[in-house]
C-alpha cells in the first residue's frame, strides 16, 4: 500500500516536475564557459549580460553540486556588487564565495577572494583591521602557490594601506619584497604603483633624490598609459589617479626643499589630473547606476516570467489534476485488494523470520553460556597454575635463606630453577596466544642449524625429561646437510610444546625425535618433523578438540593439569607456515604428531657463521662490558653470568652514568637497559651514537621484543635481548654483535 501511495505522488508531481527536467544540465566545461563570458562582459561594462549568463551558470552549478564553479561565480556577483558600492551585499557574496573555494581546494581563487574581501573591508574604519589581516592572508596563500603577480597584489596594497595612516617603516616591510618580485614583464600598473609608493616613501624617510627618481618612474608610466587606446576608461582613470598622486609628491617634494615656484607648478598638475580622473569617473558612475537599473529590470523581468509561469501552470495543472484523479481512484481500489495479499504474505514472512531469530538467539546464549563456563575455567586453572609454582619459588627461598644442608642446597635450587622457568613458560604462553590472534606475528627469514636448534631444545627440557625417567631419541635425516633458512624461533616455539607435551604424559619411556626430507628442489627442503612418544595416549572423542585453546582445563586427571594453551598455540603457528598438524594416537599406547614445513638452503655456509659469530668462541676472549642497569638485582646476575666466562665488567646506574664511563674509557660491548631513572637507553643511545658509532649497543630489557625492537634499531641499538634469557642464545648474542666489530 506504502508503495502504491508512492507512485500515485509521483505521478502526481509529473506536471510540476517536467520544466524543470527539460532544461539541460550544463556539463562542468560548459559551466567554465559561461563563467569566462560572465567575466569578459563585466569588464566591458556589460553588467546586465554579464548577471544573466553568472545567474544561468549558478543554477547549473548548483545542480551539478560544483562546489569550485560556484565560488567563481559567486566572486563575478560579488564584484557586480562592488561596482554598485553594495559594500554588505559584496562582502557576503565574497564570503560565500571564499567558502566554495576552501570546499573545492582551489587555493587561487581562494587567494584571489582573500585580496578581493580586503578591498572591501579596509574601506571601513571599523573593518579595516580584519582587511589588512585577509591582504595578509591573500599573501601567504599566493607564496605557498609562487605565484609573483599574486604575491606583488597583497603587498602593494598592504604597503598602500600603511602609507595613508603614515606609518612608513612598516610600509617598508611590504615594499621591499614587492620590488624585488616586480620584473620587466609586470604589467605598467603595477610598476606605476610600486614606484608612486616608494615615492611617497623615500619622501618622508627623508631621502629626496630617491624620491624624486621613483615619482619620475610613476609620472612615465601613467602618461604612456592614459594614451594607451587598448585601456578601458576605468583603468584610464586609474592612472590619472596615479598621475595627480606623483604630481602630489613632487610638489611636498619642491616644498620641502623651499622651491616653492616648482611647488605650485606641480600642485596645478595635480588638480589638472585630478579632473581629468573625475571625467572617467562620471562615465563610471553611469555605469554603475546602469549596473542597478539593469538588476531592477532583470528583477521585474523575473517576477513577470514567474507569473506567466504559474498562470500556464495552472491551466495545465487542471486538466493533468482531472486525469490524475481518474487514475487514483481507479489504482485505490486496487491498492486494497494488493494490499491484503501482500499483508497475507508479510505475516507469513514475518512468522519464518522470528522463527529463525529464536533459534539464533538460543545458540548465541548457548554459546555465551559456553565462554563464560570456558573463561571461567580458564581463570581458575591459570591461577592455580601461577599459584603453583610462586609457592615453590617462596617456599624454597625462604628453605635456602634459613641456611639448610649444603647437601640440599644444590636440589633447592634446582627446583627453584625448574619453577622460575615454569613460571615463565606459562606467561609466555599466554602472551603468545594473544599475538596469534591478533595477526602480531610475522614469520622471520634467518639461518639457522637444524640439529644445533634440536639438541638445544632437548637440553632445555632435561629437567622434565629427568623427572619423569624418559629417553630422548634424535633422527635426522642426513640429506639435510645445509644450514636452513627459515624463522627458527617459531619452529623453536612449536618443537617445544611438542616435546615438552611428550615428556609430561609419558613416565618410564621414550620419546621419538625425527626429521625426514621428503622433498629436495630448487635449493630448498620440505622437512617433515614427527614427535612420538609411549605415553598415556590421548583418547578419540579428544582428538578433534585437543587443538582447541584451553581444551586441557577439561582434563578430569588434575596430576596433568596445565592452561592448555601448548597445542592451540602449536596449531596456529603451523598455519602461519600454511601447513597442518596431524595426529595418531591410541589410549595407552602413545602418540605421534607430524606436521610438514617448507625450508630454504642457506646460500654461503662461511658468511652465516660470521653473521651468528659461532665461529669465535665464547670464553676465550677476555671482553670488557658495561652493564646499564638501575636494578641493583639485576646488575648482580647480569655481572655473574657474564664473569663466568672471564669477562671484565663495569656497571653505570643510568643512562647519564654510562655516556660518560663510556667517553672516559674503552669497551667492547654495553648491555643497555631500556627504563631507568634520569635518562633512559634510548635517550642514551642517541647521545652515545653522536660521539661513538662502532661500539655494539644491546637492549637487554624485559618490555616485549615486539614492542621495542623497531625503537631500539631506530636510535642506533644493535639488537635486543629479552629478560629473562636463554644464556646460550644470551652469549651468541653478545659474540654476534662483538665479532661485526672485531672483523671490520
Amino acid at each position: 500500500m506504502k508503495n502504491l501511495i508512492q507512485h500515485i505522488t509521483i505521478l502526481f508531481l509529473i506536471g510540476f516536475t517536467q520544466t524543470v527536467q527539460s532544461q539541460t544540465s550544463l556539463t562542468s566545461d560548459s559551466i567554465q564557459g559561461y563563467i569566462e563570458r560572465a567575466e569578459k562582459l563585466q569588464e566591458e561594462y556589460k553588467y546586465e549580460q554579464s548577471l544573466e549568463i553568472a545567474k544561468a551558470a549558478l543554477q547549473n552549478a548548483q545542480y551539478n553540486n560544483d562546489d569550485k564553479s560556484l565560488g567563481y561565480i559567486y566572486n563575478i556577483i560579488a564584484k557586480n556588487y562592488e561596482i554598485s558600492e553594495d559594500d554588505n551585499k559584496a562582502r557576503s557574496n565574497y564570503r560565500r564565495a571564499l567558502v566554495y573555494a576552501q570546499s573545492s581546494k582551489s587555493k587561487i581563487l581562494e587567494t584571489d577572494l582573500y585580496n578581493n574581501l580586503a578591498r572591501v573591508y579596509t574601506k571601513n574604519n571599523l573593518t579595516r583591521k580584519k582587511g589588512v589581516d585577509y591582504y595578509k592572508k591573500s599573501y601567504e596563500f599566493a607564496l605557498k602557490l609562487k605565484d609573483t603577480s599574486r604575491m606583488i597584489r597583497p603587498l602593494l596594497n598592504l604597503g598602500e594601506y600603511y602609507i595613508s595612516r603614515n606609518d612608513f617603516d612598516s610600509s617598508y616591510e611590504y615594499l621591499a619584497p614587492a620590488r624585488k618580485l616586480i620584473y620587466k614583464r609586470s604589467n605598467n600598473l603595477v610598476k606605476t604603483k610600486i614606484n608612486s609608493l616608494l615615492g611617497k616613501y623615500y619622501l618622508s624617510v627623508p631621502e629626496f633624490e630617491k624620491a624624486k627618481k621613483y615619482t619620475n618612474k610613476t609620472i612615465f608610466y601613467a602618461i604612456g598609459e592614459t594614451k594607451n587606446k587598448e585601456n578601458n576608461d576605468e583603468l584610464i582613470s586609474t592612472y590619472y589617479e596615479e598621475l595627480a598622486s606623483a604630481y602630489e609628491t613632487k610638489a611636498e617634494l619642491y616644498s620641502k626643499q623651499n622651491d616653492f615656484k616648482k611647488a605650485f607648478d606641480y600642485q596645478k598638475k595635480q588638480f589638472q589630473n585630478i579632473l581629468k580622473s573625475k571625467d572617467y569617473k562620471k562615465l563610471k558612475e553611469l555605469r554603475r547606476e546602469n549596473i542597478k537599473y539593469e538588476v531592477d529590470v532583470l528583477e521585474k523581468r523575473a517576477k513577470k516570467a514567474e507569473s506567466e509561469k504559474k498562470e500556464s501552470e495552472s491551466e495545465v495543472l487542471k486538466w493533468r489534476i482531472s486525469i490524475i484523479l481518474g487514475i487514483i481512484l481507479i489504482l485505490i481500489s486496487l491498492a486494497f485488494l494488493i494490499s491484503s495479499y501482500k499483508n497475507n504474505l508479510q505475516k507469513k514472512r514475518l512468522n519464518n523470520d522470528l522463527i529463525d531469530k529464536n533459534k539464533q538467539l538460543i545458540s548465541a546464549k548457548e554459546t555465551a553460556e559456553q565462554v563464560s563456563t570456558l573463561k571461567s575455567q580458564f581463570i581458575s586453572t591459570v591461577s592455580h597454575e601461577l599459584r603453583t609454582p610462586l609457592y615453590g619459588v617462596i617456599g624454597l627461598t625462604s628453605l635456602l635463606m634459613e641456611n639448610p644442608d649444603k647437601k640440599k642446597t644444590n636440589e633447592y635450587l634446582e627446583s627453584l630453577k625448574f619453577s622460575g622457568d615454569y613460571l615463565l613458560a606459562l606467561i609466555n604462553d599466554v602472551l603468545q596466544l594473544s599475538k596469534i590472534e591478533t595477526n602480531e606475528i610475522k614469520l622471520e627469514k634467518v639461518s639457522f642449524d637444524i640439529k644445533t636448534l634440536i639438541e638445544g631444545i632437548v637440553n632445555s627440557l632435561h629437567t622434565k625429561q629427568k623427572s619423569n625417567n624418559n629417553n630422548v631419541h634424535i633422527d635426522i635425516d642426513k640429506k639435510i646437510n645445509a644450514t636452513l633458512i627459515g624463522d627458527s624461533v617459531r619452529l623453536s616455539q612449536i618443537l617445544i610444546n611438542l616435546i615438552g607435551n611428550a615428556l609430561k604424559f609419558t613416565k618410564n619411556g621414550n620419546i621419538w625425535i625425527t626429521v625426514k626430507c621428503i622433498d629436495i628442489k630448487d635449493g630448498s627442503y620440505i622437512l617433515r618433523f614427527v614427535i612420538k612418544d609411549d605415553g598415556i595416549g590421548i583418547p578419540k572423542n579428544k582428538q578433534k578438540t585437543i587443538f582447541d585453546n584451553f581444551a586441557q582445563v577439561k582434563n578430569e586427571n588434575q596430576e596433568y593439569e596445565g592452561t592448555g594453551l601448548g597445542l592451540a598455540i602449536v596449531k596456529k603457528l603451523i598455519h602461519l607456515h600454511d601447513s597442518e598438524i596431524h595426529i595418531i594416537s591410541n589410549e595407552k599406547k602413545g602418540s605421534e604428531f607430524y606436521f610438514d614445513l617448507f625450508y630454504e638452503k642457506a646460500i654461503k655456509e662461511q658468511e652465516i657463521s660470521l653473521k651468528t659469530g659461532e665461529n669465535i668462541s665464547v670464553g676465550t676472549s677476555n671482553f670488557h662490558v658495561l652493564i646499564v642497569d638501575d636494578n641493583k638485582i639485576n646488575q648482580i646476575v647480569t655481572q655473574n653470568i657474564l664473569k663466568k666466562k672471564g669477562y671484565t665488567c663495569s656497571i653505570a646506574n643510568n643512562g647519564m652514568d654510562a655516556i660518560e664511563m663510556i667517553k672516559s674509557e674503552n669497551f667492547d660491548l654495553v648491555l643497555m637497559d631500556i627504563n631507568m631513572p634520569e635518562m633512559n637507553g634510548l635517550e642514551a643511545t642517541k647521545v652515545i651514537r653522536t660521539f661513538n658509532t662502532n661500539i655494539p649497543v644491546i637492549a637487554l630489557t624485559a618490555v616485549e621484543e615486539g614492542e621495542i625492537r623497531n625503537q631500539a634499531l631506530s636510535v642506533g641499538m644493535n639488537d635486543v635481548i629479552i629478560k629473562p634469557y636463554d644464556t646460550q642464545q644470551f652469549f651468541q648474542t653478545i659474540m654476534r654483535n662483538i665479532s661485526k666489530v672485531k672483523m671490520n
